[in-house]
């Protein structure tokens, strides 16, 4: 009876790490470019992290749609973390120091091929 609780065990042990291990959170990369955002859309969900990496020569401000959230100034070369969450809103926008402005989106699925 020992041995079949032990495989027991080990079986839903095996489906948790594989549940786990699939239900991981993703980064996604947005790189701030000359005044833009590249990818402009990111598929996310609740959990994943964008991370928006400056690769411009000025200093560039990641927003909520009204200020909901701000990443404050991001200097070049400098990189900014948003956890998305269930109520992260879909857009963001972007000034940088130079005065060039960024629109993106966040759209809650996977990305279709």
């Amino acid at each position: 009876m020992l041995k079949y609780s032990r495989k027991g065990v080990l079986a839903v042990a095996a489906a948790l790490s594989f549940a786990a291990s699939a239900a991981q959170a993703e980064d996604h990369v947005v790189l701030i470019v000359d005044g833009s955002y590249f990818p402009s859309v990111v598929y996310a969900n609740p959990g994943d992290n964008i991370l928006f990496h400056n690769n411009s020569d000025a200093s560039h401000t990641v927003n909520g749609p009204e200020e909901s959230w701000t990443s404050g100034p991001i200097s070049s070369e400098a990189m900014f973390s948003l956890k998305v969450e269930e109520t992260t809103p879909p857009t963001f926008t972007g000034l940088g120091s130079d005065g060039t402005e960024a629109e993106g989106e966040i759209i809650f699925a996977e990305a279709s091929d």
